[in-house]
Order: structure tokens, then C-alpha cells, then sequence
């Protein structure tokens, strides 16, 4: 068993012909972004693996939410895939989570796999009801979701998937220079376009005496900010503008 992260595209897989440009532009994001946390990433036209060490799981985490392309954050296990194994490490997982109401839910796309996904989706439901007591099915309101996806090396299962950014991979749709102020319309303006894939760069006119020190200073916090979601890095251009104002 190998605990591990793995990303859900979402919109991108609508991409079709595309798909693999949007996908290895995210890639190369997660790369730039996870460079210092000793990550090992993998990719397919379905999912992107990163196998951690577990300590750094949640700083992981964080910095995945701060990248647009990304659908889900799932956080799972790779094992074997056999029966016997899935519903071992099934029980596990449910007899330390706290719920009344559970739902089992099987994807297989190795169809070589003996069993449907409706069998291996009974099969360990009832045995989850036979294991653990005072709890009973509900595939409409469940409190927790227990998700098999039965692939064609390994088996993954889970029950913890966050939500990521969605969007476009920053880069995909090239670059745009953005005319950032003080104000909030600008940096949401920035944010937005980031989120269709637009690569930023930002640029500030300051017309001393006329604008402060503050507000170039809050220009540079923006663009810090900003920054966070645009693979680590925008560059602020300030242009000196007094005299043409004048």
C-alpha cells in the first residue's frame, strides 16, 4: 500500500485533441510549483500521480490549490489490484473515519478485472456492513464516499478529495500585461484571466507627487499576491508618468 496524491482534470478533458498540451502545460506547473518538495510526478490522458513523503502531505496540498487546470485534489492509496486487498484496506480506511451513512462506488477501466463495478461495489459494501456496526448504505446522501478505481496496474482508493482552482493551466492561452492599480477591480481582473490560462505580467504608473509611495507600495503586495498563482512569478513593470500627465 503507497499513500498518494493525484490530480483530477475536470474541464481539460473536455479538450479532446488538445487534451495532452493542456495537460502537459499542467504538469510542467505542478512541476515548477512542487520543485523543492522532493515529489515524484506521473502523468496520463486520466490522471496526474505525485508520490510524497507523508510529512509534507498538507504543504503539498496547499500549493496544489493555489494552481488553476486542476479539478480535485484526491488524497489516496495504490495497491494491488485483487479483492482481497481492496477490501482490506477498504475496512481500514472506514473503521477510522466517523459516519452513519456510507456509499461504495467502483470505476474499472481494466476490464480484464474479474469482477464489474457494481460487484466489487456490493461485495465491499457488505462487507463494510458486516464489519463495522451501527452504519447502513445511503448512495444518495451519504456521509462519506468510498471510491475504488480499478486501473490497469494498480488499484486506488479514497475518501478524501478536495477542490481545486478548475480553470486553464496559467500559460496555455500565452501572455497578457495587465494594468494593475490599488483598487480591487484590477487584481480580480488578473486573478480571472489567470484562471482562463493567461499568463500575466503586470505594469504601474506612478506620477509622484500626484500618487504616494503607499499606493505603489500596495501595487507591489498585489503583484506579490498575484504572483502565488501565476507559476510564482510576475513581473511588475512601474513606469514613471509625471511628466507626461503634466
Amino acid at each position: 500500500m503507497e499513500k498518494i496524491i493525484f490530480i483530477k482534470y475536470g474541464e481539460l478533458s473536455t479538450k479532446k485533441g488538445n487534451i495532452k498540451i493542456f495537460i502537459n502545460k499542467l504538469y510542467q506547473n505542478v512541476l515548477s510549483k512542487l520543485k523543492d518538495d522532493n515529489v515524484i510526478i506521473t502523468r496520463n490522458v486520466a490522471r496526474m500521480y505525485i508520490e510524497l513523503e507523508q510529512e509534507n502531505e498538507e504543504i503539498v496540498i496547499k500549493k496544489l490549490q493555489t494552481i488553476f487546470g486542476i479539478h480535485k485534489i484526491v488524497i489516496g492509496y495504490k495497491i494491488n489490484s485483487n479483492i482481497e486487498d481492496i477490501n482490506n484496506l477498504a475496512l481500514n480506511l472506514l473503521k477510522h473515519s466517523n459516519f452513519n451513512k456510507f456509499k461504495v462506488e467502483t470505476k474499472r477501466t481494466d476490464k480484464s478485472f474479474p469482477y464489474s463495478s457494481m460487484d466489487v461495489s456490493k461485495m465491499i459494501g457488505s462487507s463494510i456492513l458486516n464489519q463495522i456496526k451501527d452504519i447502513k448504505v445511503d448512495v444518495h446522501n451519504p456521509d462519506i464516499k468510498l471510491n475504488i478505481e480499478i486501473r490497469k496496474n494498480d488499484t486506488y482508493l479514497y475518501v478524501d478529495e478536495r477542490a481545486g482552482l478548475g480553470g486553464y493551466p496559467v500559460g496555455i492561452q500565452g501572455k497578457g500585461l495587465l494594468m494593475l492599480s490599488g483598487g480591487i477591480d484590477s487584481p480580480v481582473a488578473g486573478y480571472l484571466s489567470m484562471k482562463r490560462g493567461v499568463k500575466l505580467e503586470c505594469i504601474y504608473f506612478e506620477s509622484p507627487p500626484h500618487t504616494s509611495n503607499e499606493a505603489q507600495n500596495k501595487v507591489v503586495k498585489l503583484a506579490k499576491i498575484l504572483a502565488n498563482y501565476n507559476n510564482n512569478n510576475v513581473e511588475l513593470h512601474i513606469v514613471p508618468f509625471t511628466k507626461i500627465q503634466e
